[in-house]
């Protein structure tokens, strides 16, 4: 049920971190995501870290998502169309996350989770719903790239699914300025308050008192 007043991060929120690889990211990347609007990506990179800090302490179960396409490009399909260049292919560096993010060597922490995805919808043929679903989620953090693409879309997606999305918008970037501001300006009219900064969430995130299956996951290893 959705809640009656979500303010910045809904009732059982979750952090869906999107996309965060190279390909996106990293200067050299194939689809370079330089637009943002906090400046640079390496505020963004900087602001998706704390996010994912402040999620970790507040119990909420973070889900990344990967983009990978196989090398013959045959899942691409209506993508081939995209003005976009070859990205995030399988076993490349592109399709690595970057290095700069609060992952440690060791792996994900409990409770946080990777989804391959092959299309701009985080939803489209994943096990994303199934996570949400296990963790009684009502809101959706977003964060990650790009602001125009995978972010909108994901958050539409969510939309038509009935969930609460909150975007963090100093935590997405985009590949241009104008297209980065218009999506953020279209999920704020889908969702009014559905663009949040990362202080609102952040301050919110302090007076949340965590997940319990996340809580359970974190002491027994499982939610049996």
């Amino acid at each position: 049920m959705l809640p009656t007043d979500p303010g910045a991060i809904g009732e059982t929120p979750a952090l869906l971190v999107i996309d965060p690889q190279n390909d996106f990211l990293d200067p050299d990347g194939a689809v370079y995501c330089p637009s943002s609007s906090v400046g640079d990506t390496e505020q963004v990179i900087r602001n998706i870290n704390t996010l994912v800090e402040m999620a970790r302490e507040a119990s909420l179960p973070i889900i990344w998502t990967k983009e990978s396409h196989r090398p013959d490009h045959s899942d691409y399909g209506a993508e081939m169309l995209s003005v976009e260049q070859d990205h995030t292919i399988a076993e490349t560096e592109g399709e690595e996350f970057i290095d700069e993010l609060v992952i440690p060597d060791t792996g994900l922490p409990d409770a946080e989770y990777v989804v391959r995805k092959r299309r701009y919808n985080c939803f489209h043929n994943t096990d994303l719903m199934h996570l949400l679903s296990t963790f009684d989620i009502d809101t959706i953090l977003i964060a990650g790239v790009t602001t125009n693409v995978c972010v909108h879309y994901t958050a539409q997606g969510a939309h038509e699914r009935d969930f609460v999305f909150r975007v963090i918008e100093d935590c997405t970037a985009g590949t241009s300025q104008s297209l980065h501001d218009a999506a953020l300006e279209m999920l704020d009219y889908l969702q009014p308050g559905g663009v949040q900064s990362l202080t609102s969430v952040t301050a919110a995130l302090e007076e949340f008192p965590g997940n319990p299956v996340v809580e359970k996951i974190k002491r027994d290893g499982s939610i049996l």
